[in-house]
C-alpha cells in the first residue's frame, strides 16, 4: 500500500524529467521555440490528475481542475518576471525571484473562492499583460551560446535532477493541505529546471526567447485546464482528459503554423 501511495510521486517526477530533458535537448539542438512546445504540453500534470481521479470522485477532480485553473494565472507571473531578467542577469538573479512572484500571486489567488468565468478573466488579464511585457526578441549575432560538448552522463544526470526535485515538491506538498496543494501541483517545476539547466549553456537572452514562446504555448495548458473542468462531469474523466488533450494539441499546431508565417524568425 505504502508504494502505491508513491507511485503518482515517481510517475509524476519520471514525466516531468523526460519532458525537461527532451526540452532541454531539442532547444539545445534546434532553437528555443521546439523547447519551448515540449515544455508546455501536460506531460507531468497529466499523470497526476489521472491518480487523483483513481482515488476521487470526478465532483474533487472538477474542484481540483477549476483551483488548478486560476493558479495558472501564477505561472504567467514567473514566466515574465523570468524571462524579462534573464536578458541581463544571470541565472539566480533571474530565477529567485520569479519564484518569488510566483509565491505572490499563488498566495493571493489562494484566497478567492473561483468560478469557471472568473477564473478565465483572470487568466485572460494576466496573461494578455505578461504576453504584452514580454515579447519574443529575436537573438542578436553572439546573444545564442553555442552549448558546450554534452558528455555521456549529461542526460541521465539532469534526468536523476529533475526527477530529485520533483519528488521534493511532491513530498512537501503533502503537508501543506489540499488548498495549497492545489497550488504546488502547478507549480511550473519543468520550467525552472530546464531554467537550471540551460541558462548558463545557452545564455539568459535565449532562455528569455524561450520563456516568451513557452507564455504563448501555456495559453494551451491554461486551456487544457478549463476544458477538463467543464467536461468531467458530464462526460466522464477519461473522454474529458482525452478532449482537453486534444485542446492543447491543436494550440501548439496552430503555434507551429503561425510560426511559418513570413518574417518570423526561424530561429525564434
Amino acid at each position: 500500500m505504502t508504494s502505491f501511495l508513491w507511485l503518482p510521486a515517481l510517475t509524476k517526477a519520471a514525466s516531468t524529467a523526460l519532458i525537461v530533458v527532451l526540452a532541454s535537448a531539442l532547444a539545445e539542438r534546434l532553437g528555443p521555440f521546439w523547447g519551448a512546445l515540449v515544455t508546455s504540453l501536460p506531460i507531468s500534470t497529466g499523470p497526476a490528475y489521472v491518480f487523483l481521479a483513481l482515488e476521487h470522485d470526478a465532483a474533487f477532480l472538477a474542484a481540483s481542475l477549476l483551483s488548478s485553473f486560476a493558479a495558472h494565472a501564477a505561472t504567467a507571473l514567473f514566466m515574465v518576471t523570468y524571462g524579462l531578467l534573464a536578458r541581463r542577469h544571470a541565472l539566480w538573479r533571474s530565477l529567485l525571484p520569479a519564484v518569488l512572484a510566483w509565491a505572490a500571486g499563488g498566495y493571493a489567488i489562494l484566497q478567492v473562492e473561483w468560478t469557471p468565468l472568473s477564473a478565465l478573466v483572470l487568466n485572460l488579464v494576466v496573461y494578455a499583460a505578461c504576453l504584452a511585457l514580454l515579447r519574443p526578441r529575436p537573438l542578436a549575432p553572439g546573444e545564442l551560446r553555442a552549448a558546450p560538448r554534452r558528455r555521456w552522463y549529461d542526460l541521465p544526470a539532469r534526468a536523476a535532477a529533475v526527477a530529485g526535485f520533483v519528488l521534493l515538491v511532491v513530498a512537501a506538498s503533502n503537508v501543506l493541505g489540499p488548498k495549497a496543494t492545489g497550488l504546488v501541483a502547478i507549480y511550473p517545476i519543468g520550467m525552472t529546471c530546464l531554467s537550471v539547466i540551460l541558462h548558463p549553456r545557452i545564455g539568459g537572452p535565449a532562455m528569455s526567447l524561450l520563456v516568451a514562446t513557452s507564455l504563448r504555448a501555456m495559453l494551451g495548458f491554461g486551456a487544457m485546464l478549463l476544458v477538463v473542468h467543464l467536461l468531467v462531469r458530464p462526460w466522464g474523466v477519461p473522454a474529458a482528459m482525452a478532449a482537453g488533450l486534444a485542446v492543447s494539441l491543436a494550440w501548439s499546431v496552430v503555434l507551429m503554423l503561425a510560426r511559418q508565417r513570413p518574417g518570423l524568425p526561424k530561429r525564434a
